[in-house]
């Protein structure tokens, strides 16, 4: 499970000064991202929400990206007019209906038919309409964060990971250990509900990180916009992405609601998985129809500790 980084629009940005398509040591892109529904152009502009299905796949180098499992699961709504935003993740266990039909843990979708058929499978769960999806793997975020020089981030309590410690407090972060704070599961009392917790820290810190930079030295914004020379693998026009990366970052990350959909851990046939809670449709509906959710409105359940 990969934390996928909340700055697109720095990273997407830098397209304009490269090509799509390029790719990373890895052999793909460090980012794919396409329209959730072919026939359909968002806009982006004015009081309409947009929503984007943040993907990260467990691929290893070598493997198709776009066929393994989707290891990391998240909703971003964005309200432009507002300058407000939501993460809301949702746990790779969760047992859910695909957009196959047969039942199964949710990040089996992206295996079966791609990120299409996972945005289609997100989208029967929450009711949710995706104008976009983005997707990323493990190597290729490590490599996003190294280009930036790391991201800065409190660490909000302090847990085993597999190869370090991470103690509570501000830290920073290289590319290893962002996915590895991303990763951890089994030290966490709330195991995979407190993992995608902490995933969207991680984006949260990153976006914190860019605007930190930004306002100490307007010229950090080449060296965002130079880790995206290489980045993005798209069919969406520039302006368009051009459009949709900036007014991602333009967000404040104190308002951007973190949460994880709430639900109980269960086992079948001998393998784990996550009865996510009927709890979770009213905050899907406060979602759909603005595109965030008020810190004041999100359940403490919802914000799983470590």
């Amino acid at each position: 499970m990969i934390g996928l980084v909340l700055v697109l629009a720095t990273w997407v940005a830098g397209s304009v000064a490269g090509s799509f398509g390029a790719v990373h040591a890895s052999g793909r892109p460090l980012f794919a991202i396409g329209r959730a529904h072919a026939d359909y152009a968002p806009v982006l502009e004015g009081k309409d929400p947009i929503f984007i299905l943040l993907l990260g796949g467990d691929a290893r180098t070598g493997e198709t990206l776009e066929r393994s499992r989707a290891d990391s699961i998240h909703i971003l709504g964005i309200n432009p007019d507002a300058g407000r935003a939501t993460l809301f993740g949702i746990p790779r266990d969760s047992q859910v209906t695909l957009a196959s039909g047969r039942t199964d843990r949710i990040n089996a979708a992206m295996g079966e038919g791609g990120p299409q058929a996972q945005v289609e499978t997100v989208e029967r769960l929450t009711g949710i309409r995706f104008d976009y999806y983005l997707l990323t793997g493990f190597d290729e975020m490590i490599a996003a964060v190294n280009d930036v020089g790391g991201i800065k981030i409190e660490i909000p309590y302090t847990f085993q990971g597999y190869n370090q410690t991470f103690q509570a407090g501000p830290d920073k972060l290289d590319g290893r250990s962002a996915l590895e704070f991303a990763r951890v599961r089994k030290s966490l009392s709330s195991g995979d509900f407190a993992r995608s917790m902490n995933q969207g820290r991680i984006m949260l810190a990153a976006l914190e990180t860019f605007q930190s930079s930004y306002r100490k030295d307007a010229s950090a914004l080449f060296r965002w916009l130079g880790a995206g020379m290489r980045n993005v693998d798209t069919d969406l026009s520039l302006d368009e992405l051009l459009t949709l990366g900036f007014t991602a970052a333009s967000v404040k990350p104190k308002r951007v609601t973190n949460l994880v959909a709430m639900g109980s851990t269960d086992t079948i046939n001998g393998q784990s998985i996550v009865q996510l809670s009927s709890e979770n449709q009213g905050l899907w509906k406060d979602l759909a129809a603005d595109g965030y959710i008020s810190k004041k409105d999100v359940p403490a359940a919802a914000q799983p500790g470590g």
